[in-house]
């Protein structure tokens, strides 16, 4: 009653999660690739145990080729983990992806959420330094570090201890008993009263000021220089450039001529990434592959996400992140099967293997829904191959700026 996968946790994954692993390369890089999509497909579901489970398949069975998207994995996992309130493991998943890819922004973003959690906001801070580094133009990471950085600043500290008190001594002259109404026959006697005096001076120190050797009074930011002192240092006071020649500029590789500390810039590169974007992958056509049909791709839409140029001490960083739709048609005779390509994550940081999700509301419906469902979802059908040749070109493009 109870045998077979259906007795299984996520028996509906029972196709990927439970078996032999495979041994062919190719086989196993399927494997792979389905246990990431169905991994992302659950989170955004918000079936955090699901995407749990799968990406830890999926990472297990990669142990072969750890260099291999392994720190996606690990990133992924630790995203799931802590939206599930496992913030300790959420934070071992995050440093793992980095310690695979010290240059995946998501991983320390992912270790800052994770920090977060945990309350440590100054590490997350340094974490998020880190990402913004990798991916200076990510408004998720300077979003959350606004964030920590108000967390932090209001994180309870620890009591300061107030200075002692300075205890002053007054003399108060009171009338004695035996005084008379008669002036001259007044006497007095004197008391004296403890008292603690919060603003008391000390020994006629004004606080905040000082006298210099001229006798005059100021504050202790006033730093006048000596006479000494400038003759050492000499004359520093600005001049006037009679001839422009005389003047060298050089350029620094990768950014402009003022930036001579070589430091940081950036060029926001976004309008031209959306339309390049949406030319390069609109009207591709390609042919089924496993039966007559030709896969053609239609618009764009919802395509949000930004890029930039970022001149990192000399060195060029060229960063981008976007997420869209690709409207796609399966054209078999005269049956017409629509779909789309949903562009999750397509970043800088994938390098090439980019986050997808084929939705073809007939794919159990009709024998084309299923095969425009399986032309989008292979990264190895004729249709995909040709879609990742264009991007190629977008990324090579992109990096003639």
């Amino acid at each position: 009653m109870f045998g077979g996968d259906s007795a299984l946790p996520f028996s509906r994954h029972s196709d990927v999660l439970h078996g032999a692993v495979p041994t062919d390369p190719k086989e196993l890089e399927n494997l792979v690739a389905e246990l990431k999509r169905r991994g992302n497909a659950a989170f955004q579901q918000n079936a955090l145990e699901e995407a749990e489970v799968l990406y830890t398949r999926a990472i297990t069975i990669n142990e072969s080729d750890p260099l291999h998207q392994q720190h996606i994995f690990f990133a992924n996992r630790s995203a799931a983990r802590c939206s599930m309130g496992k913030a300790d493991q959420a934070l071992e998943d995050a440093e793992a992806c980095v310690a695979l890819n010290a240059t995946h922004a998501k991983g320390f973003f992912r270790k800052a959420q994770a920090l977060v959690k945990l309350r440590r906001f100054k590490e997350a801070l340094v974490a998020l330094d880190n990402a913004k580094t990798l991916e200076p133009s990510n408004k998720s990471v300077m979003t959350l570090y606004t964030k920590v950085q108000e967390l932090a600043k209001n994180q309870k500290e620890a009591p300061i201890m107030s200075a002692p008190k300075k205890v002053v001594t007054r003399m108060e002259v009171v009338p004695s008993s035996s005084s008379t109404t008669t002036p001259e026959t007044t006497t007095s006697t004197a008391a004296s009263s403890t008292v603690v005096d919060d603003d008391a001076e000390i020994a006629g120190h004004v606080r905040g000021y000082k006298t210099l050797a001229d006798g005059r009074v100021t504050t202790f930011f006033n730093n006048e220089l000596t006479e000494e002192a400038k003759q050492l240092i000499g004359d520093i006071a600005p001049k006037k450039v009679e001839d422009p020649n005389k003047v060298q500029i050089k350029s620094v590789n990768g950014g402009s001529a003022w930036n001579q500390g070589n430091t940081f810039e950036e060029k926001d590169m976004t309008a031209w990434a959306k339309n390049k974007l949406e030319k390069i992958v609109s009207g591709i056509s390609a042919p089924l592959g496993t039966g007559e049909g030709v896969v053609t791709s239609l618009e764009v839409s919802n395509l949000e996400g930004d890029a930039s140029i970022a001149v990192v001490r000399g060195a060029k960083r060229y960063i981008f992140d976007f997420a869209f739709t690709l409207a796609c048609t399966l054209k078999q005779g005269d049956d017409l099967v629509t779909g789309d390509l949903k562009f999750l994550d397509l970043s800088s940081d994938c390098g090439g293997d980019y986050d997808v999700e084929a939705i073809v509301p007939s794919r159990y419906q009709s024998e084309g829904g299923k095969a425009l469902h399986a032309a989008l979802n292979s990264s190895s059908s004729p249709f995909r191959k040709a879609l990742a040749a264009q991007l190629a070109s977008f990324v090579q493009d992109y990096h003639t700026f």
